[in-house]
């Protein structure tokens, strides 16, 4: 089995992450159709396009959530996608918020944050429990401890699930349109922290739709449509001089 420790650790010269010829079918659709991205340490990536055109898919891919049909994912230097790679621990270096939250209805947003904490990294009891209440404390929501996800707002449901995420001490963090399924006025407060994120040095990708977050606030864009990889570039290079017909179409829709 491959392992992947220390050894492996981000650094300037490796990607933090590295995407080659990543392909991914759902029956006869071809969701993926043969991807080539990297996102260098402490970098910022958004993932921008069309509903279908991947871009969920590729962050579930990179998170092993759905392995990939064809094609490698490299993790600061290591593959990931191998057939005898420990799953697990690859996931327990890579944090990931989804766009409807993923929490489980049944337990306390402590227990929510320190569930993976205990079973995926064998973190102790005591301890689990002191990095959880840090980081929603950090995020804002340490008052919502005890209360289940269902009494709680959709904007601080998703401040746990990232405070979730964070307690992992992700190296890499993948937000999937973390704030489309939000109240509009509970999206900004969402959109700060993750510009809080950013501006720490954490390195993220974004699938959004929130094109001024990605002009301010993303390194690079790369814009996506029918499973490949159109165009990528400087945020605000891309954004506010597209180099094809086709990402000029998307943004005259969504700007």
């Amino acid at each position: 089995m491959t392992t992947l420790d220390d050894t492996t650790a981000l650094d300037a010269a490796t990607p933090a992450l590295r995407l080659r010829g990543v392909h991914k079918s759902f029956g006869a659709v071809d969701v993926l159709r043969g991807v080539d991205l990297d996102v260098a340490a402490r970098e910022v990536v958004c993932l921008i396009g069309p509903s279908g055109s991947g871009k969920s898919t590729l962050l579930k891919c990179i998170n092993m959530l759905q392995p990939p049909d064809a094609g490698t994912i490299r993790l600061a230097g290591t593959e990931i996608t191998g057939p005898r790679v420990d799953v697990d621990a690859a996931r327990a270096r890579i944090g990931m918020v989804f766009q409807h939250f993923n929490l489980f209805p049944h337990v306390s947003m402590l227990a929510n944050v320190t569930m993976a904490l205990q079973t995926v990294k064998g973190t102790p009891k005591a301890e689990a429990r002191e990095i959880a209440l840090t980081q929603l404390e950090r995020l804002g929501v340490l008052d919502l401890r005890d209360k289940r996800p269902g009494d709680c707002s959709g904007g601080q449901q998703q401040r746990v699930a990232i405070a979730r995420a964070l307690a992992m001490d992700p190296e890499v963090m993948l937000f999937d349109e973390a704030t489309s399924a939000l109240d509009p006025e509970l999206v900004k407060g969402v959109l700060a922290i993750m510009q809080d994120l950013a501006a720490s040095g954490m390195t993220m990708a974004v699938v959004t739709h929130e094109m001024g977050f990605a002009r301010e606030v993303a390194d690079r864009v790369v814009f996506m449509d029918r499973g490949v990889v159109v165009e990528s570039g400087p945020a605000r290079q891309v954004l506010d001089e597209p180099g094809t017909d086709r990402l000029r179409t998307f943004l005259s829709q969504v700007l």
